[in-house]
């Protein structure tokens, strides 16, 4: 049975991002360009995400600390839920 051209895209598109994503050793630059190109590739009207809203013209990409550094990072997210006061249920 033959796929539907529909999943056929969003295969290789999924092909295509996990090549280039940077936390899986790709390129950032050629990553943002992919997806550029990949979303510029799409009818006007379904520019938009799952939940409704537009994409971001912005791409960033996030460095979380590794190793000890992830440490003080978790502690200092730890305070903050802590220090919320208690869900009433």
């Amino acid at each position: 049975m033959a796929e539907s051209p529909d999943r056929e895209q969003r295969r290789r598109r999924r092909e295509l991002l996990r090549r280039y994503h940077p936390d899986l050793g790709g390129d950032a630059e050629q990553f943002v360009r992919v997806l550029l190109s990949i979303t510029a590739g799409r009818s006007p009207g379904s520019g938009t995400s799952a939940s409704g809203r537009p994409y971001a013209a912005e791409v960033r990409f996030v460095r979380r600390p590794r190793g000890l550094a992830r440490l003080p990072a978790w502690y200092q997210a730890w305070r903050r839920r802590s220090s919320s006061p208690p869900r009433v249920v």
